[in-house]
């Protein structure tokens, strides 16, 4: 049995920055409870350490004075009469703080289990290695071998297909695909090879949106889920809403996501998130980003009106050993303006149904968005003004007849810089 180095992985982490400033840290750990969809959870029960605490409006959660070494976070959920759980584990070390722990929930009753165990190309059961397991849902299940190098992944979901990536550093990674039925244990062994030092590039053709919204505290049930959807409808396609919110604002929700081209290879290890307070400040590294098979990053936390811009970096499994070839130069910087909150005003009772919203918010063209049920997941709009945005302060509705006495709802969509700076409006409602 060999025992995987990872004490000096966690406290040399932060090294990956080089010559640029650091961001202070914690013995804590944040991250989201998402469903299979990747949409965030709301209310799920989450266990880490011996302690307990819940999911908030946007599926977030954290918890502080964790202790060092492994430890296994676990979300749960009764909803619908129906009993969901999800796992992973993280590596906690003194001074430390995780931002990438989000956990997939999955119906108890069509999971499953996959176990194996993790050795070197000389036969050496591997101790502390990390497996992780991916079905593009928005997170990993991460597990670490025990001291026999094996491992146990619980609470999968049965009939999807799964990345399995058995990594640890100073060793190239072993990967398959699989997929696991109903109640199924599953065996899969890995051997890992002696790593090489390839030529690294950095994150390739990178993305970029900002979305300001109102604050999770002023928010009812299910409203976070009705701004994931509008987002989905606009953009035609799933958002991966994982914050990594090292600092939490109870006045307004600022975000980016960052999402680049996929890039899996035996030797990758992760990627260096570099962040500056302006277009061409000096970068500092905001995060190492442990999270080989998914190529996107939610930073949140930020401040509204603000630039801000990014770079990235790959990170290979010798890190920190030789470090000019095991991390890769920063890629092109790209850059993002944030946005200010969004208000609707009152629909008027008398005339035409007009929609209208305050000024200020920095965007110049809106969206309205209007639903003839709650705006939750898979609702569609009954009626949009995607294709023909008001400039103004105010649309007045043109769509399909309406029902009289019937409660509607909308929301209000701001728009800036090519569509990249992003700003959502409260749930209204109106009665015609």
């Amino acid at each position: 049995m060999k025992l995987l180095n990872w004490i000096a992985v966690g406290l040399s982490a932060f090294a990956l920055w080089g010559c640029v400033d650091t961001v202070p840290r914690t013995s804590s750990i944040t991250g989201n409870v998402l469903d299979l969809d990747g949409q965030p959870v709301r209310d799920a029960t989450v266990r880490a350490g011996g302690l307990t605490t819940q999911t908030s409006a946007n599926g977030a959660y954290s918890f502080n004075s964790l202790p060092n070494g492994q430890v296994e976070v676990v979300a749960e959920i009764f909803k619908n009469g129906q009993q969901f759980r999800g796992r992973t584990n993280v590596l906690n070390f003194e001074n430390d703080k995780n931002g990438s722990v989000s956990i997939v929930v999955v119906p108890t009753n069509q999971s499953a289990t996959l176990t194996g165990i993790v050795r070197d190309r000389d036969g050496f059961m591997l101790e502390g290695a990390s497996v992780f397991v991916y079905n593009g849902s928005g997170a990993s299940h991460r597990a670490f071998t025990n001291l026999n190098g094996r491992f146990t992944i619980r609470d999968l979901a049965a009939g999807y297909t799964y990345a399995v990536s058995a990594s640890g550093q100073g060793y190239r990674s072993d990967q398959t695909t699989f997929q696991l039925n109903t109640n199924e244990t599953r065996n899969l062994d890995f051997i890992l090879d002696n790593p090489g030092l390839p030529t690294l590039d950095p994150p390739q053709n990178i993305g970029v949106t900002s979305l300001v919204s109102h604050p999770d505290a002023t928010r009812a049930v299910g409203k976070n889920e009705a701004i994931e959807n509008v987002m989905r409808l606009f953009d035609g396609k799933d958002r991966k809403f994982i914050s990594r919110s090292r600092d939490v604002r109870t006045d307004i929700n600022v975000e980016v996501e960052l999402f680049w081209d996929e890039q899996i290879f035996p030797d990758q290890f992760g990627y260096g998130i570099y962040r500056a307070a302006s277009a061409t400040g000096a970068l500092s590294g905001v995060d190492f980003y442990f999270e080989p098979l998914a190529p996107y990053y939610v930073d949140g936390g930020l401040n509204p009106f603000s630039t801000y811009s990014y770079a990235l970096t790959t990170i290979s499994t010798l890190y920190p050993d030789f470090q000019n070839q095991t991390e890769s130069s920063l890629s092109s910087r790209i850059v993002v303006d944030t946005l200010g909150l969004l208000n609707v005003n009152d629909v008027p009772l008398t005339g035409p149904i007009t929609f209208s919203w305050q000024g200020g918010s920095g965007a110049d063209n809106y969206v309205v968005f209007v639903f003839d049920e709650f705006p939750s997941i898979g609702v569609d709009s009954l009626w949009n003004n995607a294709n023909n945005r008001t400039v103004g302060l105010s649309q007045v509705y043109n769509g399909p007849s309406l029902q009289a006495g019937r409660t509607y709802y909308y929301l209000v969509l701001g728009l800036a810089n090519g569509d990249e700076s992003r700003t959502i409006s409260q749930i209204g409602t109106f009665i015609p």
